[in-house]
């Protein structure tokens, strides 16, 4: 991360707006509604270094870094007593001229409190060394999903925030600079996590009524959190500490690997995704793991025009410790039975990259199908709670936990975090009430009584077998 008083560019472009929401989030007409367009700003600034093939550098499961960034300025723009808008305005500086799309902000929170941004889908060219503003985010703070409204109290007294999180965005190069990073689908990730003073631009009347409506919001908070679980106020749930507790033993990461021959050259390419263990000796992950290449449209567009051809009996499924404290260490394709839980569901697609033309793939949220990794040795101690049959039969879940990978840019070491969204039911599948990215893939979905699903992609999941959820007990509150 670089000098959080980094100068600011006075040229860089300005781009259109994006306006994201939360799902079921709701406003009645006679709400008060508190304008502060301007009434927070403040800037942070991060500096990645580029290595590597054309300046991109990336390991296997992780994401390639891109250049200097810039927070440049983060704005509360309305605040009611349903929500506050925030929106974040971001700079970046590259150190190659790169194309990115699909940006989203991920994990992000203000003084610990949680900030959910849908995806931003459209391209941004970036030329190397020239400041480019990137469309600015709006996000919206639902209150419904907080246990407590001090972080904004806190924001706005102390005229400073603590932000964490990780902006995340594909990035286009050709099919060679890509298996060279071991990926036909490189991403750039960069860590924001640092204190920065908060430059309050309203007056002492504005202040004093957006601490009113906090305060009334607080009372409401107060009550829910008797009456749902969530005590104590301010902090995590009970159920979510523990959920975490078995998460450091039995959250993993699944690595899928092939190799494939284009160009002459012979290349890895890596699939990283999250697994869960339930019962003793079960590892839960998305049917993806067990043919990755098969749900890739550019794999099988390539491999259809003849650009790449896979290496024959190269493929192999390591599972590997998500962070310290596991209690499994890494195993190989010795040490488990990786068996197929129901029947993907194909797809026709138009692929237009090194292969264009029409291919058949895989779905990868196909709600039946899914991989259950049988250990020949079991653990000693049970996985995860499963969920009562009787609360995965729900048609909605007014919040569920997942798992997302990190990577800490101080130390360089995985692990995962929680996150907690909406959800209902979508046929036989789970819907997810806000978008995650793919570094949340294989997570379990949790509810205050056990897992029901895992997540296979942005907005889906599938619940658990049958076999899985036949002998279940309470987990822990």
């Amino acid at each position: 991360m670089g000098d959080s008083g980094a100068k600011q560019d006075e040229e860089n472009v300005g781009a259109e707006r994006i306006f994201c929401k939360y799902s079921g989030w709701y406003r009645s007409e006679d709400q008060e509604v508190l304008g502060m367009k301007g009434f927070l700003r403040f800037a942070v600034g991060g500096v990645l270094a580029l290595s590597g093939l054309a300046g991109w550098s990336q390991t296997a499961g992780q994401a390639a870094t891109i250049g200097k960034m810039e927070v440049k300025e983060i704005s509360v723009v309305e605040i009611d007593m349903t929500h506050v808008k925030v929106t974040v305005d971001l700079s970046v500086t590259p150190a190659q001229s790169v194309t990115m799309k699909n940006l989203r902000l991920c994990s992000l929170s203000l003084n610990g409190m949680p900030v959910f941004a849908e995806p931003l889908n459209q391209e941004t060219v970036l030329r190397k060394g020239v400041p480019t503003s990137l469309p600015p985010v709006y996000v919206n703070l639902q209150f419904r999903d907080l246990y407590s409204v001090k972080p904004i109290s806190d924001m706005i007294e102390s005229q400073k925030v603590h932000i964490d999180g990780e902006l995340v965005a594909d990035i286009q190069l050709n099919l060679i600079e890509k298996l060279a990073m071991n990926t036909l689908h490189p991403k750039v990730a960069i860590a924001i996590n640092q204190d920065v003073p908060a430059e309050v631009g309203g007056n002492p009347v504005q202040r004093s009524m957006a601490t009113g409506i906090l305060s009334a919001i607080e009372t409401g908070l107060e009550a829910k959190a008797i009456a749902g679980k969530y005590i104590p106020m301010g902090k995590k749930p009970a159920w979510i500490q523990a959920l975490e507790t078995q998460a450091k033993q039995n959250v993993l990461l699944v690595e899928s690997g092939y190799s494939v021959t284009a160009g002459g050259q012979k290349n890895a390419v890596n699939l990283t995704e999250l697994g869960f263990r339930v019962g003793t000796g079960t590892v839960v992950t998305t049917a993806e793991a067990r043919e990755p290449w098969k749900y890739d449209a550019e794999y099988m567009g390539a491999a259809n025009a003849g650009t790449l051809t896979m290496v024959k009996n190269s493929h192999d499924i390591v599972l590997l410790p998500a962070g310290p404290g596991a209690s499994l260490g890494e195993l190989s394709h010795k040490d488990f039975k990786v068996t197929l839980d129901g029947i993907p569901v194909e797809d026709r697609v138009t692929e237009t990259g090194s292969g264009p033309g029409t291919v058949t793939v895989l779905r990868r949220a196909s709600p039946s199908s899914l991989v259950l990794l049988k250990l020949k040795t079991p653990a000693s101690a049970a996985g995860l709670t499963v969920a009562p049959a009787a609360v995965a039969a729900q048609d909605s879940w007014d919040q569920v936990a997942v798992f997302r990978q990190r990577k800490d840019p101080a130390t360089g070491s995985t692990y995962v975090e929680t996150i907690t969204v909406g959800a209902k039911r979508d046929g036989q599948g789970i819907k997810l009430l806000q978008p995650v990215d793919s570094a949340v893939f294989g997570s379990p979905i949790v509810t205050p009584d056990g897992v029901i699903g895992v997540v296979q992609d942005e907005e889906a999941g599938a619940l658990l077998p049958l076999e899985l959820t036949s002998a279940t007990t309470v987990a822990p509150k």
